[in-house]
């Protein structure tokens, strides 16, 4: 096994059209050395030649950690209603 020390990774699934995933990863890294440059490898290492988006942190403050999503074109998508589109669901 290979491994970074001081890098975690997060991994979830989510479904797509016709039972295809798509996979959300999230890096955090707590190891000694520059977070740009370990993140940028891992995530280079981990999504080899496949498409992606990275997402980062809206106040550019947090190089410690990457998100990586794919298929975002194939999720489903549906007018956002207020009152039933919540991040925690009651």
């Amino acid at each position: 096994m290979k491994t970074i020390p001081g890098l975690t990774i997060n991994e979830s699934h989510y479904d797509l059209a016709d039972n295809k995933k798509g996979t959300i990863a999230v890096f955090i890294f707590s190891g000694d050395g520059d977070p740009a440059k370990v993140l940028d490898y891992a995530v280079r290492e981990y999504v080899e030649s496949n498409g992606y988006h990275e997402l980062i942190d809206a106040n550019l403050d947090n190089p410690w950690m990457r998100v990586v999503m794919s298929d975002i074109n194939d999720m489903r998508q549906a007018s956002f209603d207020l009152d039933t589109h919540k991040l925690v669901k009651q």
